[in-house]
């Protein structure tokens, strides 16, 4: 007998796969880092695959199709690659598999699925970013170009074809109005203004200070720095905001804090960095000066384990959010801060 056209037209609109996803609820035990005796820095929030999940009910789409596949559900995310949040809570997810990005507005109460920008379909979205008024930034990597979305959906092309060979990673510095683009195939990171104008290179392929093979992601702290995973380099670069070359650590290797396939990368309201080690399913956390603090994470689709995680956005109120790429999710963790917690223990 054939399969109903609908659950036929579901399935390939969402782009998933059939088997009941974990619960987005955090039950038993809490989840945090580093384990007790030590004390908690890091703990985990939530999980989301759907946007009940973040509390946005579903539509009626949705609920016909939970009620036609016999029980299963079919992940909401085919790949989640980037992550990122904005100054309103909105997080944006960007899902190459489905050539698309997925939008969770909590305040508003909506999901959306982008679909197109600068009047064409998106083809390979991987990177994406707001700035200080709420617009996104997506990078489209075989469309060699960067969108801007605005808040009401429409879309303008910031860099187009031929500007850059193939841009990956994004990050916004909001206090100066510079967008950074890492440029992967071209082992650059470039920076732009608001007005379109390139402020920002720093670059070209080669092992040395300055110099990147492939690069993949860029985060910023709270002084402006950049920082850069030099992928094929095994290392992580930061750059003061004129370009100039701070520092840099990692080393290739398997043995805890080395790198192997280095990812996402991200810095928290102390300074502290991540990097996402896709290969092995963690994130190293590291402190100002390159040392090894913690490890998140580990190999499993358990509330606070990975498979194959990649991007890792960490917002203004220490809130992390990691894209767990083969287990179809975004995780929500926090970070607690250094010091000794308020309120009673």
């Amino acid at each position: 007998m054939k399969m109903p056209t609908l659950i036929v037209l579901a399935a390939a609109l969402l782009a998933g796969c059939t088997h009941r996803p974990p619960d987005s609820s955090i039950s038993g035990p809490a989840v945090a880092w580093p384990p007790p005796p030590d004390r908690a820095r890091i703990e985990l929030v939530q999980t989301v695959e759907f946007p009940g999940d973040l509390g946005i009910r579903s539509g009626w789409f949705r609920r016909i199709i939970k009620r036609l596949i016999h029980g299963k559900q079919i992940h909401a995310m085919a790949r989640p690659y980037a992550v990122a949040s904005g100054p309103d809570g909105v997080i944006a997810v960007a899902d190459p598999d489905a050539r698309s990005v997925h939008l969770f507005d909590v305040g508003e109460n909506r999901y959306r699925r982008i679909m197109e920008a600068g009047g064409e379909l998106l083809v390979s979205p991987v990177g994406v970013a707001f700035d200080a008024d709420g617009a996104l930034f997506v990078s489209d990597s075989v469309r060699a170009a960067v969108f801007r979305i605005d808040r009401q959906g429409e879309s303008t092309t910031v860099l187009e074809a031929g500007t850059l060979q193939r841009p990956t990673g994004l990050a916004v510095d909001p206090e100066r109005g510079v967008l950074y683009v890492v440029d992967t195939a071209g082992h650059r990171v470039v920076g732009y203004g608001s007005d379109g104008t390139q402020v920002f290179e720093a670059g070209g392929r080669g092992t040395g200070n300055g110099e990147f093979t492939f690069p993949v992601a860029v985060a910023l702290d709270r002084s402006g720095h950049v920082h850069v995973t030099d992928s094929m380099n095994f290392r992580v670069q930061i750059l003061d905001p004129g370009g100039g070359f701070l520092g840099s650590f990692g080393q290739s290797g398997r043995s805890p804090g080395d790198f192997d396939k280095t990812k996402g990368i991200a810095v928290d309201g102390d300074g502290h960095i991540y990097v996402v080690e896709g290969l092995h399913d963690v994130v190293h956390v590291y402190d100002r000066d390159g040392r090894l603090l913690t490890v998140l994470g580990g190999t499993g689709s358990g509330p606070g384990e990975f498979l194959l995680p990649a991007g890792i956005h960490i917002d203004g109120t220490n809130r992390i959010l990691i894209a767990d790429s083969a287990n179809h999710r975004v995780q929500i963790l926090r970070y607690l801060g250094d010091g000794p917690r308020e309120g009673p223990s």
